[in-house]
């Protein structure tokens, strides 16, 4: 793998600094899966009754903002021009229908029964390694936006509170859904029912990513401890199907947050590493061989970004032919906080460069997440309204440009905080959003316009 003189002094930083700090959690979780028994699973195709909305009170988000409301002062626009001026409410986000609470409260996967048609998205819930769907129990869609105080209310009054979905978030591939247990355990469940065999064993409560491969494979993506003469690091790893993990990430360099998104004949693999003093961004592709192999392309450092924080985050965006972008909320510099969009065109290589899109302040966790396979690139992002600590914070929908660049739509709900953040589009355009705070999940639909 080429790199620059400057590439070359922050890997061996890094390599350097992951081996004095060791690692964190379970002790030697390992990549391999737990020696349970199989576990049989309800179809997904049958979800439980109808959940009725949450009072506009119990919100803690807080209201959606109408599309005709007035535009939000000059100190909660972005810092970025081109942001600036379409963040108004009104620029292309009308609320269709929703937001509607949820019976459960927890990161949420949007899912659709018809992948072709796309038409109706389901919410899955993880339970303990278990999906559970909802399926969301919209009223008739809104012909004119309701005052604020009533667009949490179209399904009715919703009562006691919602019980917990478990961390992280299911994943979804090829009439397979995937599940992390409160012990760490990840099992593969089919739609339609069946025997649940673990194959997994990831770090307790970090993401996984699935995607479907050509041929009917599925790929899984996860963390997990490995114990080495450093001690405790935690590493990205790969699942083909159902067999053995592969390393993703390569020994003296940990990693935080895997991603993945279907690319060309494979699929494409973004993993963080965030640390105390830079965050490298790695990427390399995936391929299924003719012998039901697994194989790696190179691994490349796309971007070094300033320090980090465990909890960062991620996206994988990419269009219906790609080129691909990789969303890190991260540090610019000292002063400055913003969404990198970093390209990825024909193969991932090192030290690409970055469009920045800058945020009022910087916010930890800052939830993101992108459409993928759908033109355009829609987003969907938290950021702080305005400069002051303890400034509320806005869930943004917009979408990427042909350089990356990000193009404000509207700002949909303001709130105290948000844990998690799940984006979706239908064939005819509108987008799916299903978000956590403090008080519940909700979901919405909503309608981009020109």
């Amino acid at each position: 793998m080429s790199s620059s003189p400057l590439h070359a002094c922050l890997v061996a930083l890094a390599a350097l600094l992951a081996a004095c700090r060791g690692g964190a959690g379970a002790p030697d979780a390992g990549p391999a899966p737990a020696p349970e028994v199989d576990a049989a699973a309800p179809a997904l195709s049958a979800p439980p009754a109808p959940v009725p909305a949450a009072s506009a009170e119990a919100l803690d988000a807080g209201a959606a903002v109408a599309a005709d409301a007035a535009a939000p002062d000059a100190a909660a626009a972005p810092d970025a021009g081109a942001d600036a001026a379409a963040a108004a409410p009104d620029a292309g986000c009308k609320l269709r229908r929703g937001p509607l609470a949820l019976s459960l409260r927890g990161p949420a996967l949007l899912w659709s029964p018809d992948e072709k048609a796309r038409a109706d998205f389901r919410v899955i819930f993880n339970r303990d390694g278990v999906a559970q769907p909802v399926a969301p129990a919209f009223a008739a869609l809104v012909g004119s936006v309701p005052p604020r105080d009533e667009v949490a209310t179209d399904a009715g009054a919703g009562s006691g509170e919602p019980a917990r979905a478990s961390w992280p978030a299911c994943a979804v591939a090829s009439g397979f859904v995937f599940c992390m247990d409160q012990g760490g355990t990840i099992r593969r469940t089919p739609m339609a029912g069946g025997a649940a065999p673990p194959i997994g064993a990831g770090r307790r409560g970090t993401g996984i990513s699935a995607v479907p491969l050509p041929g009917g494979h599925t790929l899984l993506a996860f963390l997990s401890d490995r114990k080495t003469s450093e001690g405790v690091v935690t590493q990205a790893f790969a699942v083909l199907d159902d067999g053995p993990a592969v390393p993703l990430s390569e020994e003296g360099s940990g990693a935080t947050f895997v991603a993945l998104a279907p690319w060309k004949d494979g699929a494409l693999a973004m993993y963080i590493d965030a640390r105390s003093a830079l965050t490298p961004v790695h990427a390399r592709t995936l391929r299924p061989t003719a012998e039901g192999k697994l194989e790696l392309g190179p691994d490349a450092v796309l971007f070094v970004g300033d320090a980090g924080e465990s909890r960062m985050g991620g996206a994988l965006a990419i269009g219906p032919e790609g080129p691909a972008y990789v969303l890190l909320p991260a540090s610019k510099d000292m002063s400055e906080f913003g969404m990198a969009a970093i390209r990825i065109a024909d193969a991932p290589r090192d030290d690409m460069p970055a469009v920045w899109s800058l945020y009022p302040n910087g916010l930890s966790p800052a939830p993101i997440a992108a459409t993928q396979g759908i033109s355009p690139i829609h987003v969907a992002r938290v950021r702080p309204t305005a400069r002051e600590p303890g400034a509320r914070h806005a869930l943004e929908i917009g979408q990427l440009d042909a350089e990356g660049r990000f193009q404000a739509r509207c700002l949909a709900v303001e709130g105290k905080s948000f844990k998690h953040v799940a984006i979706e589009a239908d064939r005819d355009g509108s987008l799916w959003i299903a978000y956590t705070t403090a008080s519940g999940t909700f979901v919405e639909q909503r309608a981009v316009g020109p």
